[in-house]
């Protein structure tokens, strides 16, 4: 039998290190630290099929068939994934109200929570829907979605019934400040379905307690510290990802506070950690704020991470996997929901009048804008011609950010990709023993 002639992956990123070298294919969503020689087999015309590493190397995609149109793969991956009508992500803000006055936030608190009618009317659209669902992936967002803890619990029961009846796959995350999140009501949300929590804290207590302040004054990091070291000592089945929103005025701070971090959730899969660079974005206070620039803060990141992983802290945002750098907004499939019943496709330019697509009716109707909602979900890899040669296109697909793009006329970037070498081997580990692995028909 005549031997499939190989090549190199072009969505395969590298990284050398003293050890081997890092691989990571985007379209795959696989990589480990490889020996060094894989390098010499991803540069022949022709590797040893027969060679274990070769086979692993096939395996995790980094060498296909020479006649492989990668090109056309990721396409029909795009396609299959942005306009799929079996997946529906819902972003609902159970209230627009916030129980904290965060200095760096964009929000303007000027509507209450989740209306009667709209509730009816989310819960009709999924009733509508759940026949013909593979997967239903709600994001709980605010204002503090707890605040209105009653309307999640609601329409999460309603969601997780569903689910059981119809079959399909529920998923539910909540951007929290925790304040809410206490040993009473967090066993309640694991219990109906929501199991995914993005919690900020912004440092120690004295350096928290100055950014993310209660709407009447006041600190909230002991409270939040108390809720997260009782989901520590519990048994409950959930994801938590710990935020620290960093700035000039918090840098020098925190990677003392990562230690604490670590000593404390460190070594505990159900805890991951995620910095941002604190922006202006669009809040009353924006022009008081000491701000990186964003290619300084997304480069500053990087020690945060690498400090964080001798803490036993892991990242929890795979930006590099397939898809992982794609914004919701630019998928046809993900739509937010207001208090109002207002649709939207972003979270952060709520006030945009581009940004709103519709109105959700009492009897689960979408009705969609389509001339609004299309800048949204189109100008992207499948039109962008510089998107076809970048090795990271299955990560992002040319839509890291359609808001970007609107308002600027440019194709944006994931930050990762600038510095992807340096992400690689936080992401990865070691390859495990080949040696006993079968060679691939």
């Amino acid at each position: 039998m005549t031997a499939t002639v190989l090549k190199r992956s072009r969505y395969t990123l590298q990284s050398r290190t003293e050890s081997g070298v890092y691989l990571h294919n985007t379209f795959t969503g696989q990589g480990a630290l490889y020996p060094a020689r894989a390098l010499d087999l991803l540069r022949r015309s022709q590797p040893d099929p027969s060679d274990p590493l070769t086979v692993r190397l096939r395996q995790d995609g980094h060498l296909v068939a020479l006649d492989t149109d990668e090109f056309a793969l990721a396409q029909r991956q795009q396609l299959s994934n942005f306009f799929r009508d079996d997946v529906l992500h819902l972003i609902l803000f159970s209230t627009e109200q916030c129980n904290f006055r965060c200095t760096y936030c964009y929000e303007k608190f000027l509507h209450g929570q989740m209306r009667p009618e709209v509730r009816e009317g989310v819960k009709n659209l999924v009733s509508r829907r759940a026949p013909g669902l593979k997967l239903l992936a709600v994001s709980w967002f605010g204002g503090e979605p707890l605040h209105a803890h009653g309307v999640v619990q609601e329409l999460s029961a309603h969601f997780t019934a569903l689910s059981a009846e119809h079959g399909f796959k529920y998923m539910a995350h909540a951007t929290t400040n925790g304040y809410y999140l206490t040993p009473e009501l967090a066993p309640q949300l694991i219990d109906n379905g929501l199991r995914d929590f993005q919690i900020t804290l912004d440092g120690p207590q004295e350096v928290h307690d100055r950014t993310r302040q209660l709407q009447g004054g006041g600190g909230s990091f002991e409270t939040i510290w108390a809720n997260l070291q009782f989901l520590k000592a519990s048994a409950l089945d959930f994801s938590c990802t710990l935020r620290i929103n960093f700035s000039p005025d918090n840098y020098a701070q925190t990677p003392e506070f990562i230690t604490l971090l670590g000593d404390t959730f460190g070594h505990d899969p159900r805890f991951q950690l995620h910095t941002h660079p604190v922006g202006r974005w669009g809040g009353e206070q924006d022009d008081q704020l000491n701000v990186y620039d964003q290619d300084d803060g997304f480069d500053l990141a990087i020690p945060l991470y690498e400090h964080a992983r001798t803490c036993g802290l892991s990242m929890r945002h795979a930006n590099l996997n397939p898809f992982g750098s794609v914004c919701y907004a630019a998928r046809g499939n993900s739509f937010a929901i207001r208090t109002s019943g207002q649709v939207v496709k972003c979270t952060v330019a709520l006030d945009d009048e581009r940004n709103h697509v519709g109105h959700l009716h009492a009897d689960g109707t979408l009705q969609i804008d389509q001339a609004r909602l299309r800048p949204w979900v189109q100008d992207n890899a499948l039109t962008d011609a510089t998107c076809q040669s970048c090795a990271i296109r299955p990560s992002c697909h040319g839509a890291a950010c359609p808001l970007e793009k609107m308002d600027h006329g440019h194709q944006p970037c994931p930050d990762v990709k600038r510095n992807f070498k340096k992400f690689l081997p936080l992401m990865l580990e070691p390859l495990p023993d080949f040696s006993h692995l079968e060679v691939l028909l």
